[in-house]
Parts: C-alpha cells; sequence; structure tokens
C-alpha cells in the first residue's frame, strides 16, 4: 500500500464514528494544546518511521554499507522491525505479553499518510505478537486486537518540522529517555538542526538546558570524526557505551584550545598539532575500551593532573603510544573485514575487527599510560627524593634478569647505561 492508498484510508477511518477510541485527547501541536480523538487503525495501513529516534543510529549504519531502506517493502519490514526488537529485547518481550494481556494502554501519532511518528516500538510489538503467534504460544483470540494501532491521525497540512518536533517532544521527553542508546540523542540534535530550529526550540524539545544543545553538536562532531579515523563512516552502532569518553574528550579539547586559565596547570607551550595528538591518541584509547578516571588522566585539565599537561612526560607517552600503534596494524582493512564476512551485520564485522586490535595493544596501553600516570602524580605531588628513591630502588630490584629479554634487547644495555649517568650524577650533588 503507497501514501496515497494510505492517505486514503486513514481519511475513511477519520470519517468513521465507530473507529473512534477516545476522544479530548490533549496534544500539543504547533505551538498551543489542542483536544484531538484517537482511532482505531488497522497496522496494514500504517508504515515505520525508519528514522525514529530508537533506531536511527543502526538504521544510519545499514543504509550506509548497504542500501535505503523502503518501509513499504516486505524485505525492508523485517529489518527495521528486527532493529526495533533488538534495541531492547528483554524490555520487548516483557511489553509484547503486556499488550497481549492488557491492549495497547499507551496512543501513538501517526501521518495523514500513514507514517508512525510516536509508537514504532509499540506498532512492531503488535505485529509480532500477531504474526508469530504460534511461535509465543498466542491464541487467535488473544491477539485479534493486535491487528489494530491505536493512535492520533495529524492533519495533511503537517509540515516535517511539525512532524519532527513531535517525534522530538514524545520520544525524547524525560520519561522516555532511558529507553534510547545514548548516540540518538545526539543524531536527533542534528536532525533538528538541519531543519532549522535554533538552540531554544531543540532545548525545549528535548528537555535540555539550552547550553547543551551547542556542546551535544560538538560531541557528535567529535563522535564523527573519531568513526571516520577508523574507516566507521555513519557505523553510528560502534559508540556504544563510549558516551562518557567523548563528553570528557569533547571539554578537554575546547580547554586546551582556549588556554587561558589552563596556564596553572601547564608547564609547555603547545601547538595545535599537539592538541590534534592528543585526540589521535585519545581516540585510539577510546577504541580500546579505555574509560573512566585512566581515560580523564590522559586529557582532562585540572589539579588532578593529565598527562597533557607535563610536556616531557606527554612526549615520552606520545612516542610510546606510536610505536605501539604503528607496530600493530589491523590484519584486514574495513572493506577487506566487510567482504570477508558478507552475509554478517557490518556493525559485529568491525566490532571483531576491533577486537583483535585490542588483543595486539591492550597491555602496551595500559602499561604506557600507567607507567606515565605514576610519573605525573610524583611530580603533582612533590614526592620527597627519599620517598622516589625508595620507588625506584624497588622496581629495579624486581627486575628479573633470567629471562631472555634483558640480554636479548639492545635498549636494556642502554637503559642501564642511562640510569648509572643519572645515579653518578646524584652521587656528584651528594658529594659521595
Amino acid at each position: 500500500m503507497n501514501a496515497e492508498q494510505r492517505t486514503e484510508k486513514l481519511h475513511e477511518i477519520i470519517n468513521d464514528e465507530d473507529c473512534v477510541v477516545s476522544t479530548g485527547v490533549p496534544l500539543r501541536y504547533q505551538g498551543e494544546t489542542q483536544r484531538v480523538p484517537v482511532y482505531r487503525i488497522p497496522l496494514e495501513y500504517l508504515v515505520y518511521n525508519k528514522y525514529n529516534g530508537r533506531i536511527s543510529s543502526s538504521v544510519k549504519a545499514f543504509e550506509h554499507k548497504n542500501h535505503s531502506l523502503d518501509p513499504e517493502n516486505p524485505d525492508d519490514i523485517h529489518i527495521i522491525e528486527k532493529f526495533l526488537w533488538d534495541s531492547k529485547p528483554d524490555r520487548n518481550k516483557r511489553t509484547m505479553n503486556d499488550i497481549v494481556e492488557n491492549g495497547q494502554m499507551r496512543h501513538g501519532i501517526v501521518t495523514a499518510d500513514g507514517v508512525i511518528i510516536d509508537g514504532n516500538r509499540r506498532a512492531s510489538l503488535l505485529n509480532r505478537a500477531y504474526h508469530l503467534r504460534d511461535q509465543y504460544g498466542f491464541s487467535p483470540m488473544q491477539v485479534d486486537k493486535c491487528r489494530f494501532f491505536s493512535a492520533i491521525i495529524l492533519p495533511k497540512s503537517a509540515t516535517p518540522k511539525d512532524i519532527q518536533q513531535l517525534e522530538t517532544m514524545y520520544q525524547m521527553g524525560e520519561d522516555d529517555k532511558l529507553d534510547y542508546n545514548a548516540i540518538e540523542k545526539y543524531l536527533k540534535c542534528e536532525d533538528l538542526k538541519d531543519l532549522g530550529f535554533g538552540d531554544d526550540e531543540i532545548a525545549k524539545m528535548m528537555n535540555v538546558q539550552k547550553s547543551e544543545v551547542p556542546k551535544m553538536m560538538a560531541t557528535l562532531g567529535l563522535m564523527k570524526e573519531y568513526l571516520s579515523a577508523f574507516g566507521y563512516d555513519e557505523m553510528y552502532p560502534l559508540l556504544e557505551h563510549m558516551e562518557d569518553q567523548f563528553l570528557t574528550l569533547t571539554k578537554a579539547i575546547k580547554d586546551w584550545t582556549d588556554r587561558g586559565a589552563l596556564a596553572q596547570y601547564c608547564n609547555w607551550e603547545y601547538t595545535d598539532s599537539d592538541i590534534d595528538d592528543l585526540k589521535v591518541i585519545c581516540y585510539d584509547y577510546i577504541r580500546s575500551g579505555q574509560e573512566g578516571k585512566e581515560f580523564r588522566r590522559i586529557c582532562k585539565p585540572g589539579k588532578d593532573g593529565a598527562i597533557f599537561q607535563d610536556e616531557h612526560i606527554w612526549e615520552d607517552f606520545r612516542d610510546t603510544h606510536f610505536e605501539t600503534v604503528d607496530s600493530a596494524e589491523d590484519d584486514l582493512s574495513v572493506d577487506e573485514a566487510l567482504e570477508e564476512h558478507p552475509d554478517q551485520n557490518p556493525v559485529d564485522v568491525l566490532q571483531a575487527r576491533d577486537k583483535a586490535w585490542i588483543q595486539k595493544i591492550s597491555n602496551n596501553f595500559k602499561r604506557n599510560l600507567r607507567y606515565n600516570v605514576s610519573r605525573l602524580d610524583d611530580k603533582l605531588d612533590d614526592a620527597k627524593p627519599r620517598e622516589i628513591l625508595k620507588k625506584v630502588k624497588g622496581l629495579l630490584e624486581s627486575i628479573d634478569t633470567d629471562q631472555d629479554g634483558f640480554y636479548g634487547d639492545p635498549s636494556v644495555g642502554e637503559l642501564v647505561r642511562d640510569i648509572n649517568q643519572i645515579t653518578y650524577r646524584l652521587k656528584k650533588l651528594l658529594k659521595q
């Protein structure tokens, strides 16, 4: 059924009093609260909104590597329904059982031509319960009501901005935020910007402070740059569980770029090129799964200390990092990995590629970070010479000279000579 046919069917429903479920339902539309009816609509007259806020990231990733999804095409409908189900499978199963038992308790919103604006997940669960009733053990009588979707029908005059505004208010409201993956709100913010909404309007729709809107756009910019750096353009599901790291990095990059008050924490005149190096290294650590306090110690300026604020510690950390990365290239390029697994979800393929890379670099990344954070802490704590010397003495005594690496690595001898020169200089200062 195409858009014209759906429009005709919904027009018939509007004119049929028997299809009215309830009246006087409040709808915030075009700046005012209206009282409107809710209709009982056969699901066959409706289509999913493939870019709805719950699955937008998955759909955009799929379309980038495959083809544009057509909500009227049966094969593509199954793909959209799978994305909706996989977004929260446990909760979806509970909700589906509740709908079968108690019916649809919350109405949706659809356009005049049958595109679901609010309620895509509920509609998909109604479809699933009805068409897969045997799989779930539902009787035909139990699921007969699942052939219909209760929804407000918008007027034909609704513009794309009207529709986006409604979708955002209903999907990104305070009660629903926990239902959505973090990346979805950033993509929604971008969509609203592209439609010409101002920061004030977006903040109101998304129930956030106005100051959060430019921060969200800046954070999304770094997320996109991160994906592009690894050849993962548009593969937004790969950003799951990374929001905190990107929020930290966005703030850090802004602070280091603005300079000013950070002078009190920093002991060198870094350049924009140095900031670019910081960003690249942080991207690598994000890809490796580093998070929390350890990640912040790389880049976040402040009294707790970031490696970047000390020139010599940063240079050692940076050089060691790039040596590790250069010696641990991915086994397959992005295209090769995808071509090798054409029948798998591209996101799963790329996650497996990341996992293989992490196995190569993980120990060196952790060791390099831990070592240089320890150096920074010693410096920031203004540790007494005796305490530092005791720590160094303990580390030297812990060296296992029976390992092959002690004799086979030429750099070991060079380091021993460097240490000897330092201790000789200290002895001279002490006049011993």
